[in-house]
């Protein structure tokens, strides 16, 4: 199955049922929260966005992205101060970087710099084709691509939440064309979903949604030869980043461990991206030496630690760079 065959309907995510206007004022308190999530909390949230996306394309790249992180995001870390997620990062801060366990003003700093990189994130994808090219955005390794191309194989492209992530989904389609699908998580509002939607759609980058026949489809776009998905392997799986592994154990219910059966299943070659920014408005998107998933559990394992080795010392070197700071959950050292 290749890009063509798939319908830009498939690509959106599935909407929710809208409550009826009159559980508003039910007397179940589970259908009066629900209702006011649906009819006002989300449309205010929604509606926030939709606006900020819509201001942010009409502003040039530099600007959008200089506003959302000296304006936007200084005003979202004092908005966010004392939230529990907050709390969270500051542990695993700890725990990540132990240069920074006895540094409170230091850890302040990177969750500064994150909150940062996160707005300015959230602006460039209003402008997301801009960014992607040059002078934006240097691409290297581009070769590594075009061999494995050449080659006839397949190929399973891997990224982490990092630098400004949403440039995989336009820079695989430029490059793969349509030999290249790749998959994503829907938010939980709708509008967002909308957005992220749209704006691929409008530069024609078909990514499926996240659904129970997902891997079917994923695996009946490997099978093609030549084929190529696109995975970001640090998802929230279970309420836990499972990956990078930081000293934990391989576990198998996350896109991490689909990434590398997926290659092992259909004999792939696992393409690592790894996406930094430079600097305010500068990225470098990085194609590195494909890895090779051998059979049984030992090669499972020897591609997982493999893999593991490029990702986690990136996120550990760009820490405020990393999305899912707020969502890691890395128990504390054992002491000795």
């Amino acid at each position: 199955m290749r890009n063509k065959d798939i319908p830009w309907a498939a690509t959106y995510a599935p909407e929710p049922v809208a409550p009826p206007l009159a559980e508003l004022f039910a007397g179940d308190e589970g259908l009066r929260k629900a209702a006011r999530r649906f009819h006002v909390q989300d449309r205010l949230y929604g509606g926030g966005k939709v606006a900020l996306h819509r201001l942010f394309a009409m502003l040039p790249p530099a600007t959008g992205s200089n506003f959302a992180g000296r304006v936007v995001a200084p005003r979202s870390r004092e908005f966010y101060r004392g939230k529990p997620f907050i709390d969270r990062m500051n542990t695993m801060i700890s725990r990540l970087d132990p240069a920074l366990a006895d540094d409170p003003a230091g850890r302040e700093a990177l969750i500064g710099r994150w909150f940062e990189n996160t707005a300015r994130a959230m602006a460039e994808f209003s402008q997301l084709e801009a960014i992607c090219n040059e002078p934006y955005t240097t691409v290297e390794g581009l070769d590594i691509v075009r061999r494995l191309q050449a080659e006839g194989r397949s190929m399973v492209l891997t990224t982490v939440h990092t630098g400004m992530w949403e440039m995989i989904s336009y820079l695989s389609s430029r490059h793969f064309g349509d030999k290249g699908t790749g998959a994503w998580a829907p938010q939980s509002n709708r509008f967002e979903n909308r957005i992220v939607a749209r704006t691929r759609e409008k530069l024609g980058i078909k990514v499926l949604p996240a659904t129970p026949k997902l891997a079917r489809q994923l695996y009946r776009i490997l099978a093609v030869p030549g084929q190529t998905i696109v995975l970001v392997i640090d998802e929230p799986s279970e309420k836990q980043v499972k990956f990078p592994l930081f000293g934990r154990p391989i576990e198998e219910r996350c896109n991490f461990a689909f990434a590398l059966y997926a290659a092992q299943r259909t004999k792939a070659a696992i393409v690592p991206a790894v996406i930094t920014r430079t600097g305010p408005t500068r990225f470098t998107f990085a194609y590195r030496e494909p890895i090779e998933v051998g059979p049984g559990e030992d090669g499972f394992r020897d591609a997982a630690f493999a893999l593991n080795a490029v990702y986690e010392p990136h996120v550990l070197a760009h820490l405020e760079q990393w999305y899912m700071l707020h969502e890691v959950k890395v128990p504390a050292p054992v002491p000795r």
